[in-house]
C-alpha cells in the first residue's frame, strides 16, 4: 500500500498527474489552503476516475510554511503506524527531501515505510518501478557477488589471518526492532480506542468480518451508528485490506493444525448459523473456558450480547459433549 501526500499549495493541478493510473490499495491526501483551492476540470475527472482513496484536507493558514509543518507532522505518524510501503510527498519543495534523509538515516532505527518526494504522482509511480527493477537485477547478482567474496576469505584463513572479533571489527548486526507484528484483535481494538468506547469493539469486529468491501463495511457502520459510523470508518479504511489479509490468515493458521475435523459436533450445530469465521471463535471460547457460566461471559465479550446470547442458546443442550470433544483436539 502506498500515500501520496500532495502540496497542492506548491504543486497545484500538475502535481497530481497520474492519479488515474493509481490501484485501489493506494491512497491520496491532497492538502490544500484557501491559497490554493482550484482544481483544473480535466484533473477534476482525472480524480474522479482514480481507483485510489482520495481525500481533501484543509490546512490551518495563519503562518509561514503551516501547510509543510502539518504535512510533514502527519507523515511521520503514518511512518510510525507502518501502514504503508511508500509514502511519496508531491512537491516541488526540495525541504521535503531532509524527510526522506531523515527516515532512511541514522538518527532512528530504520522503518518499514520508504519515504521519498517527488514533483508529480506519475513520477512517483515511476520511482517504485525503477526501485522494482533495480532490487530484481540485485537479487541475480547477488549469488555471483558471494562466489566472488568466498575464496579470498577462504585463503585468509587458511594463512592464519586473524578473525573479524580479533580485529575489534564488529560482525553485521541485524537491524534490531522494537516494533512487533501484532495479531488481528491488538492492530484493530488499537485502531478503534479513539474512534469508539470497548464495548463497541465485538460489534464493530463482527461488521468488519461480514463486510467484503470497504463500502460494505461503511455502510454497515452507518446504518449501525449513524453519523459515528463514518469516524469508526475513518480509523480503519487504510488498513481495511490488511487487517482482511492478516484475519484470514489468522484463521488459516488456527484451523488446520489444531482441528483436523472439521465436521464435528459444533460445526454441525452451528453451520446453519453463523459463519466459518465465527466457529473458529467460538471454538477458542470453549478451549479458554471451563463451564457454561465462563463460557457464556466469553461468548457476550466477544460477540456482544445480542449474538452472544444466540450462539450461546443454541451450543447450551450440547455444551458436556461439545467441550470434551473440543478439548480433545487442543
Amino acid at each position: 500500500m502506498k500515500i501520496y501526500l500532495v502540496d497542492f499549495e506548491n504543486v497545484k493541478s500538475k502535481g497530481l498527474e497520474g492519479v488515474d493510473k493509481l490501484s485501489e490499495t493506494d491512497s491520496v491526501i491532497i492538502f490544500f489552503s484557501e491559497n490554493s483551492d482550484t482544481l483544473s476540470f480535466e484533473m477534476h475527472q482525472k480524480v474522479l476516475s482514480s481507483k485510489a482513496d482520495i481525500e481533501y484536507f484543509k490546512v490551518s493558514v495563519g503562518g509561514k510554511n503551516a501547510l509543510d509543518f502539518q504535512l510533514s507532522t502527519l507523515l511521520g505518524y503514518m511512518v510510525a503506524k507502518e501502514t504503508y510501503s511508500h509514502i511519496f510527498v508531491i512537491s516541488n519543495d526540495k525541504g521535503f527531501d531532509f524527510l526522506h534523509a531523515f527516515w532512511g538515516g541514522s538518527y532512528i532505527d530504520t522503518p518499514k515505510t520508504h519515504v521519498y518526494r517527488t514533483k508529480t504522482i506519475s513520477g512517483a509511480i515511476e520511482y517504485v518501478i525503477n526501485e522494482s527493477s533495480n532490487r530484481k537485477a540485485e537479487a541475480s547478482a547477488a549469488p555471483e557477488e558471494e562466489v566472488n567474496d568466498a575464496a579470498p576469505r577462504k585463503t585468509q584463513q587458511s594463512a592464519g589471518d586473524s578473525t573479524a572479533e580479533e580485529k575489534n571489527e564488529a560482525p553485521a548486526r541485524p537491524r534490531s526492532s522494537s516494533r512487533r507484528s501484532q495479531d488481528f484483535d491488538t492492530t484493530f481494538k488499537g485502531l478503534l480506542k479513539s474512534a469508539c468506547d470497548e464495548n463497541s469493539y465485538g460489534i464493530v469486529k463482527e461488521l468488519f468480518i461480514h463486510s467484503q468491501t470497504k463500502e460494505e463495511f461503511h455502510n454497515a457502520l452507518a446504518k449501525e451508528y449513524k453519523q459515528d459510523g463514518t469516524e469508526i470508518y475513518k480509523a480503519v479504511k487504510s488498513r481495511y485490506i490488511k487487517l482482511k489479509e492478516k484475519l484470514e490468515k489468522e484463521l488459516e493458521n488456527a484451523a488446520v493444525p489444531q482441528h483436523e475435523h472439521t465436521n464435528d459436533k459444533l460445526d454441525e450445530i452451528l453451520s446453519q448459523s453463523c459463519p466459518a469465521e465465527s466457529i473458529q471463535r467460538i471454538r477458542k471460547c470453549i478451549e479458554s473456558t471451563a463451564s457454561k457460566k465462563e463460557l457464556y461471559i466469553s461468548m457476550v465479550k466477544e460477540f456482544q450480547k445480542k449474538k452472544g446470547c444466540e450462539y450461546y442458546n443454541i451450543i447450551k443442550p450440547y455444551y458436556s459433549e461439545i467441550a470434551q470433544k473440543v478439548r480433545e483436539n487442543q
